[in-house]
């Protein structure tokens, strides 16, 4: 059997026998949109969902940062405004925050790659406030103690306008709608408060706070309550994508926050959340290519989302571009510094959350309990210090596997659970 896994722009060939392969993983076949539909969707979503008196609003248009590339910004943000500007809505009164949460801001020359070309050269982009005090607005407390500081700009608009996917999300059960706010434009401060309901007092992970869990994960509830005080006195609607489990968009939905937002989900359990008889003795995986694989650290959602159905003590083969490097000093460090010793970074995590602390000792927790080879364009130096095991070889690889297993070839997509 014959196989690619993307790797960043290119594919890694991979020859593996049939009876060693359990099944190939893609996701259900569903239908899958055009840019025409989704452009249709969306301008006829803004058109029914827009409030009384826009013509006098401040509006905020949140969209993704570059870790959401699939999500076709570049395409979809234009029509957007654009649909804005057939209502009669002026430029001066539309401001597109991208929501970076605490990644680093996006430089000018990205914001086209982001928004297009259109809202680039008419449009005022910038990024959320991050750490910038100054542009931080305190907006109240959840039931949880969260003090929520929200991007200036955002607080100062009469209409929000939420455009983003939905996918899997190791923290929040799922990412889109709601977090599009919170992390989304939030301050550091508060999103780190938010991020480390994810640890209990003793260092260990929240049972709860993992992929597809909504009820009863703490952060999810605590992301609802504080975009809810955002939205206290304003009006919003949210266009929801999802891709299937090929990278595609297969959902486009206008509408209210939350209920958009819950539908969005179950679409994409549906088409993305995939079944399996038993766990494998391995896996052959790829974070899916170019737009998702740029850097280690986000790349890790593959790894994430695929590990469960595998046995303990597995193989697992990751492959990720990773042209942009590991993507985070502090997880990179982590992950060299702190590999064997994952109990202690969970108490300094109780103590002090940070969230590229918390993927790494995610990660290491994997990198504990299974053999995984990292495939990309880091150096063996790189790769075997961050606790990967690496290979010159993917025919040796290939062919020193034993048992049967499963490939994904689009893994940040697909989030595969074992029945037994």
């Amino acid at each position: 059997m014959k196989i690619k896994l993307e790797k960043g722009l290119t594919c890694l060939d991979i020859d593996i026998p049939d009876n060693k392969v359990i099944d190939i993983i893609i996701g259900k076949e569903v239908p899958v949109k055009s840019h025409d539909q989704i452009k249709y969707i969306i301008s006829k979503g803004i058109k029914t969902h827009t409030p009384q008196g826009i013509l006098h609003k401040k509006i905020a248009v949140i969209i993704p940062d570059n870790t959401r590339l699939w999500a076709r910004g570049d395409i979809f943000v234009p029509q957007i405004v654009k649909t804005l500007l057939d209502l009669g809505v002026s430029t001066n009164n539309i401001k597109i925050i991208i929501a970076i949460g605490t990644h680093d801001d996006m430089d000018k020359d990205q914001f086209s790659q982001l928004a297009g070309t259109f809202c680039a050269q008419n449009i005022e982009i910038l990024n959320s406030a991050n750490k910038n005090q100054d542009r931080l607005v305190y907006i109240g407390e959840t039931y949880k103690k969260t003090r929520v500081y929200i991007t200036k700009e955002a607080v100062e608009a009469d209409h929000i306008i939420i455009f983003g996917g939905i996918l899997h999300h190791m923290l929040a059960g799922f990412g889109g709608g709601r977090k599009y706010i919170f992390p989304g434009i939030a301050g550091y401060d508060a999103i780190q408060q938010n991020h480390s309901l994810a640890i209990k007092k003793d260092g260990s992970a929240h049972p709860m706070v993992r992929q597809a869990k909504l009820w009863g994960n703490p952060i999810n509830e605590d992301l609802n309550e504080a975009a809810d005080l955002f939205l206290t006195n304003k009006t919003c609607t949210y266009i929801a994508i999802a891709a299937n489990g090929t990278g595609d968009i297969f959902h486009a939905a206008v509408g209210p926050l939350h209920t958009t937002f819950m539908d969005g989900c179950k679409k994409l359990d549906q088409a993305c959340c995939i079944h399996v008889p038993k766990k494998g003795d391995f896996a052959l995986i790829s974070a899916g290519g170019h737009r998702t694989d740029g850097q280690l650290y986000q790349s890790t959602k593959a790894l994430f989302n695929a590990a469960d159905i595998v046995k303990k003590q597995g193989k697992i083969l990751f492959v990720a571009g990773c042209s942009q490097g590991v993507g985070n000093e502090t997880f990179a460090s982590v992950l060299k510094n702190f590999r064997n010793e994952p109990e202690t970074l969970g108490i300094k995590l109780a103590e002090n959350f940070n969230m590229p602390l918390y993927v790494a000792f995610r990660v290491m927790d994997i990198l504990k309990r299974f053999d995984v080879t990292l495939i990309s364009d880091l150096s063996k130096s790189e790769t075997q210090s961050l606790g990967f095991k690496h290979t010159d070889s993917i025919e040796n690889y290939i062919e020193c596997l034993n048992g049967k297993g499963y490939i994904i070839p689009y893994a940040e997509n697909i989030l595969p659970v074992a029945e037994a």
